[in-house]
């Protein structure tokens, strides 16, 4: 059996994830949102300099997934507010759902908040992504607030807002 791995991403790492992330995203999100708010998303969120950003000077902590050597997923968060951090990012190739894999990187992404003194998590979902939102819930997460958000271009994201407490 593959061993999977989570383990922090390095910048070496980036030009992996991005195909990647366009992969994840246009096998994911149509029906959703349209193909055009997906490309923008990706084109806003997803380049080297503003991972390298995000990493660098943002205090963003990114995650790369891995099923042997390939890499199959990511997750990224970072400091939100006082004992806060935000689960920024968590995909997955479609291929890998429902193996366990997802769990697994929720688990590492609270130890992670946790080593920095996070009590709390909160995350944006698409308010459409039942199935993203069905596997928080599972993790013990909360929808808290309904948000819409205007991204620019004559886009919005329709999203709720999780939370999670940190024991």
């Amino acid at each position: 059996m593959t061993p999977t791995s989570i383990t922090r991403l390095t910048e070496s790492g980036i030009n992996t994830l991005i195909p990647l992330a366009h992969r994840i995203w246009h096998a994911h999100y149509p029906g959703m949102i349209t193909t055009e708010q997906i490309d923008y998303m990706l084109e806003r969120g997803y380049t080297r300099q503003v991972i390298l950003d995000e990493m660098n000077h943002q205090g963003v902590i990114w995650l790369a997934i891995r099923h042997g050597d390939s890499m199959i997923g990511f997750a990224s968060l970072g400091p939100y507010a006082p004992n806060t951090m935000k689960l920024h990012k968590l995909y997955l190739l479609p291929d890998y759902h429902g193996m366990g894999i997802g769990a697994r990187a929720l688990t590492e992404v609270e130890r992670i908040a946790r080593d920095n003194a996070a009590t709390k998590l909160v995350l944006n979902v698409n308010r459409h992504n039942t199935k993203a939102i069905h596997a928080y819930e599972r993790a013990g997460w909360k929808i808290s607030e309904t948000v819409v958000v205007d991204i620019g271009n004559g886009f919005v994201m329709d999203d709720y807002i999780m939370t999670k407490q940190l024991l």
